[in-house]
This record gives structure tokens, sequence and C-alpha cells, in this order.
């Protein structure tokens, strides 16, 4: 552990927070030699059932920054693609197009993969560890931030850390979000974690969805011998224990192909599993100078799709690119347009992984698109391709995201010609529901600038 030096120090960035966001963009930073803070209350391995899948976008972000190291020595899996399940029916979707594996996500425990990144951000001789519950940004006269105030874990000692620059990154329920966004986070389900134990998988290295049942569920390998079972949960209050055993016998158990039910059964005995709040909070941030928010204090998504640290890495890669433009961190005017031009191209960076899991999960809550997302899928070509490069992050054009929105949407009402169904209320039933959907994604996270066309790729 690194001695933290006494408060008159003054550091290049104060990073609040030491979860994905902030520990990435620590090690990224350090490493270009700039001088940090790192303060968290907690640095332990943390036990999460989400973040636990990179899609190749996010693995791609770690490639630009020197970090794919990261991902190694700690059994994490690569995923190649996608299966999905829909009664007797199944099939694959592969990440790429030919039969090579240049891109693919990775599977992994979210603690040991975080815990890997600390060490490799506190292993750089300009990084300094802070233990500690962050209370207060200070401010000088001209209510410019200038660092915090903290109570010292284990002396309980209130103490300051004056920065140039406070990356407040503290996650799911942030201390600091009022401050620095208008933003306002909603529930729109929850998460039930299960890790099934030496599970065959019928598709091997690949994400598993589960569309038969009347709640979607979802499954991946995060080690050689585990896969993570992540069960939806509607409504805004969190289940009881009795609440899920019945959720998952009724609305799970029937619908798992048979290579799972004996881990189901086996997991369920023993009581393991964990519940979390699945988020949305689009990002409504206010500029204020010497401060900015990173990560899920500022931006949260569904998580069905994955997607959560492809926009964590989109938004380090960012924030730090911009920050490394400077001749150095003493220009408090130049540093405050850094922030600005980051807030603004975040938007058309993670546009599409926003839409996309909400839109997702809103679809996959509907079963008459759910079907026609399966059909459509399994057509194969650009309707495979071009949806699984929109999944997988790597395509950032959202023109591409509401076609292929609108034309399962199409396919739907073409659905309802062939089972006798068409009628106008049918078809206005249809488009109204995926209307419903993408309409207030597109409000909170499309921008004109989401169309540029140099936005468009990773």
């Amino acid at each position: 552990m690194n001695t933290p030096p006494e408060d008159n120090d003054f550091f290049d960035i104060c990073i609040v927070g030491a979860g994905m966001a902030g520990a990435t963009i620590a090690d990224y930073l350090a490493a270009k030699g700039v001088k940090i803070a790192l303060v968290d209350r907690e640095f332990s391995e943390k036990r999460r059932i989400v973040g636990e899948l990179l899609q190749p976008g996010a693995v791609e972000t770690l490639k630009k920054m020197g970090l794919e190291h990261l991902l190694e020595g700690f059994d994490a899996q690569p995923v190649y693609g996608y299966a999905l399940f829909n009664n007797d029916k199944n099939f694959s979707i592969s990440y790429n197009q030919d039969d090579s594996t240049n891109y693919h996500g990775v599977g992994l425990h979210n603690g040991r993969f975080l815990q890997k990144i600390r060490e490799d951000a506190l292993s750089h001789d300009s990084v300094t560890q802070f233990h500690g519950t962050v209370s207060e940004l200070i401010e000088d006269e001209k209510n410019v931030v200038t660092g915090i105030i903290y109570k010292e874990k284990h002396t309980r000692e209130i103490k300051t850390i004056k920065a140039k620059l406070t990356i407040t990154s503290d996650g799911f329920f942030s201390s600091f979000r009022k401050d620095l966004s208008n933003n306002v986070k909603t529930i729109t389900s929850f998460f039930v974690g299960i890790i099934l134990k030496d599970c065959t998988l019928p598709f091997p290295h690949h994400g598993h969805v589960f569309l038969s049942a009347p709640t979607p569920f979802i499954c991946y390998p995060i080690s050689s011998t585990e896969s993570r079972l992540l069960i939806d949960f509607p409504g805004e209050k969190a289940p009881k224990k009795d609440d899920i055993a019945k959720h998952i016998e009724d609305n799970v158990a029937p619908y798992l192909p048979d290579e799972f039910k004996h881990c189901l059964t086996q997991a369920m005995a023993e009581n393991d599993y964990k519940v979390m709040p699945n988020h949305y909070m689009p990002a409504k941030p206010v500029l204020k100078e010497g401060a900015v928010l990173l990560g899920d204090a500022l931006n949260m998504r569904h998580p069905i799709t994955g997607g959560g640290l492809t926009a964590v890495f989109n938004d380090v890669y960012l924030l730090s690119t911009h920050l490394l433009e400077m001749p150095d961190f003493n220009d408090p005017k130049l540093i405050h347009e850094k922030l600005e031009l980051y807030y603004q191209d975040r938007y058309h960076a993670n546009t599409n992984v926003n839409i996309m899991a909400n839109a997702l999960y809103g679809v996959m809550s509907n079963d008459l698109l759910k079907q026609g997302v399966f059909e459509y899928l399994r057509m194969g070509g650009e309707n495979s391709g071009g949806p699984i490069t929109l999944l997988a992050g790597l395509n950032r054009n959202p023109t591409v995201l509401i076609k292929h929105f609108f034309s399962v949407a199409f396919l739907c009402i073409r659905n309802l010609s062939g089972k006798s169904k068409m009628n106008l209320s049918n078809v206005f039933r249809v488009m109204k529901d995926a209307f419903c959907i993408i309409k207030p994604l597109a409000i909170n996270e499309l921008r004109p600038s989401s169309f540029y066309k140099k936005n468009t790729q990773h």
C-alpha cells in the first residue's frame, strides 16, 4: 500500500471511487505520469452479479489504451457470440461474420477483474491510495472545485485532498450526482444472479438468451467451471426469497434446456444468489469547473446486453484523451474546455449502447416483438450481422439501430397476416408498442453529433 502524503500535497487529479471507471482511468493516466489520488472506502474484493461480460467493443477499447493484459491471469473466458433459444428452436450468432475470432468478448468475475485493475493502478508511483469516505467537494470563492473532504477509514479523522481536477466515479449510489447532474435514475426491474457450477453450455463460449419464458433470462461463462445465470424479476420492489424461489420454479426452470436443469437445482439448494436493481439513467451533466462525473455516477443502462463496461471504457478513453492533450494541469480554463468536449463526445460514443440496452429489454418483455426479434435474427446475413455489431459495441451508427428496430416491428406485422390477425387494431398496437419503447430512449440519448460519420465506427 502506498503511504498517503500530508494534506497540503497537491494532486493533478483526485478520483473519488476506485470502481471500474475510477480504477481504470487511474491506471491509464498514471502510466502517462499524471499524479493521482485514488480514494475509496473499501479496496477489498467486491462481489457483484453484473459487469461480468465485456462485449468486443469494451475489449477493443482496452486494447487502444494498452490495458488488455488486465484480462489475463484470473480464468476469464473468451465469448465469441450469442445463442438464442425459443421453445424447441435455437441458433447462434458470431461476433465475426467469417470464421475468425478477431472480435471477441470476455466473461469474468467482476470482483477479480476489478482487483486486477486496482493492483495495476496502485503499482504506479504516481498513484496514492486513500482509504476513506468522501463527504464533500471543496470549492473556492469562485465555486471552482479544488479537492475533497473525507473521513479516513482507520483513524476516523477528517482530512482533505487538494487537486486540480476531481473525478467523481462513485457508482450507482453516487453522493455527488445531485451537484454535478440533473438526471434521475429509475429502476426498470431486478436481476437475480445465480452461479451454475460445472454446467456444460449448449454453445460453449457464447452468451445464451432465453426468449420463450414469460420473463427474460440470460447465461454466460464467467470462469472455466462457472456460468452466470441472470434472471429478470419485473417490478420496482426487490423480491423476497420466497418470491425468487417461486419465480424461478414457475418462469425459469420449465424453459431451460436439459443441460441446465441439474445445475440450477444444485445452485438453488445452496441458496446462494444475489439480487440487484437494474437502473436506467440518461446522462444530463451540469458543467462545473474543477469536477467531472464518470461511469455509473453519470449514466446507467439496463445490463441485459452487457453494455455497461463498453460505455465505462469509452468514457475513460475519451476523458483521458482530452486531458492528455493538455501540456499540464495548471490551466483551469483549459481543463474546463476539455471536460465540455468529453461530455459532448460521450453522447455519440455511447448512444447505441444505451438505446440498445433498454430497447432490447423492452422488446424482450413484449411477446409479439420478442418473437419478431427471434425470427429476424434467425434469417442470418445482414439481419443478424447488423444487430450483432450494435450489441458488440462495434458500430456506433444510430441509423443502423433504428433501421433494424423498425424492421423487426414490420416483421411482426407481417406475422400477423400469416396468423390471420392482420387488422388495423393489431397493426396499431405493434407500432405503438415499438414507438413507446424507442421514443423516450431516442429523446434522451440521440444528439445531432451521433450521426457524424467519423463517430459511427469504434
